[in-house]
């Protein structure tokens, strides 16, 4: 009866959650059910729903672990960096009264520290399938290239060169309130002609991104993607950030028409940002929506072959010397096995929300519920 009835729960939970109303209260309710609390906990990564729990919850670093992985901690502890354990308690991505992280002396990692991440950013494998699949934990933002302290790991290789073949791809917003479209990021990335009409990437807490991230957790030497494999030599699971938009030719008031039948397309399939501009899942959409020609056109419902020219798209990454006030890269380690434990029974799903609360993609949350609650994806 006991399983019938988590069961059941789990059901409930789903199909409320994505009719959308059930966002609005859900922390205080899932607290409620599972007869937890957000306040600061020692022992807070057991519990929950019955199943085996042989993969650990995300803890942060030792300093130790840092400091040989390349990483200048009297860097990472300054405010810029906004580091887990000791900034952003509460705030973005914590909502409706979350915490991100608390203090859970019952790690057994002799790497990591007592910081246990509660926070959970969902986001794309970036293996061209679109799977909403991939968790990891936003620990601390890297705005220069002060904060690498020049120690190169065993194998005689910097984490500056490692983190560099690892991209996070993030969208920020480019609708501003006031209803107007901004073609080009402002600072160095951006189109130095239309600083005038830019729009702001100093930050990448969620309510700045119009759709969810994507992340290249598959790169790997094995498939001759990556020099490096992410799980094996990224220690830190560091991330370079690529901000992609859409140009002033690929929406808004100057659009091209073979623009406008491309993200048309585009829409249908994978849906529409909070700007209103479609979002983009895989690298070939984007690379393609960039005007670079791919094997095969990555976009059902589009006619033609040939990528777009002037193109729709456009991607870059902040300078290293901090001058664009941004996150350059991201302590951000992607968790190697969400399933049975990896996903806490006390932590909450970051992710990009609707103005009234239901995510933008509910493939994720249901993902991350199923995760929590029977320790498996839900098509397992």
């Amino acid at each position: 009866m006991k399983l019938i009835r988590k069961r059941a729960r789990l059901i409930a939970y789903v199909i409320v959650f994505t009719l959308g109303a059930f966002v609005l209260t859900l922390p205080g309710m899932v607290r409620s059910a599972m007869g937890q609390s957000s306040s600061v906990s020692t022992s807070g990564s057991t519990g929950g729903s019955n199943f085996p729990r042989f993969n650990p919850p995300p803890f942060d670093f030792n300093d130790a672990f840092y400091t040989a992985n390349g990483i200048d901690v009297s860097q990472l502890d300054q405010a810029p960096a906004q580091r887990f354990g000791i900034f952003r308690r509460t705030g973005p991505p914590a909502r409706d009264g979350q915490v991100n992280w608390v203090v859970d002396n019952s790690n057994t990692d002799p790497d990591r520290n007592n910081i246990r991440i509660l926070a959970t950013t969902g986001g794309y494998v970036d293996d061209g399938t679109a799977a909403p699949t991939d968790f990891i934990s936003i620990i601390a933002f890297l705005t220069n290239q002060n904060l690498f302290n020049g120690i190169a790991n065993k194998r005689g290789i910097q984490m500056a060169d490692i983190v560099s073949t690892f991209e996070a791809y993030a969208a920020n917003k480019q609708v501003t309130p006031d209803g107007v479209f901004h073609p080009t990021p402002c600072g160095s990335m951006g189109d130095p002609t239309m600083q005038n009409n830019c729009f702001d990437v100093t930050s990448v807490a969620t309510p700045s991104l119009r759709q969810d991230w994507r992340f290249a957790t598959n790169r790997s030497p094995i498939d001759l993607s990556s020099p490096f494999g992410y799980f094996c030599d990224d220690l830190l699971g560091m991330w370079i950030i690529t901000y992609f938009w859409y140009v002033d030719t690929g929406f808004g008031p100057h659009q091209t028409a073979q623009c406008n039948q491309m993200l048309s397309a585009l829409g249908q399939l994978r849906g529409i940002s909070l700007d209103g501009s479609p979002i983009i899942k895989t690298g070939d959409e984007l690379n393609f929506l960039e005007g670079k020609p791919q094997t095969t056109n990555p976009i059902p419902g589009f006619s033609g072959q040939n990528p777009p020219s002037p193109p729709c798209a456009a991607e870059g990454q902040e300078a290293t010397d901090g001058s664009d006030h941004g996150a350059v890269w991201l302590v951000c380690p992607a968790i190697p096995d969400p399933r049975n434990g990896g996903i806490a029974p006390d932590a909450f799903l970051d992710q990009v929300r609707k103005p009234n609360g239901a995510p933008l993609d509910p493939a994720i949350t249901q993902n991350f519920f199923c995760l929590k609650f029977t320790g498996k994806l839900c098509n397992e």
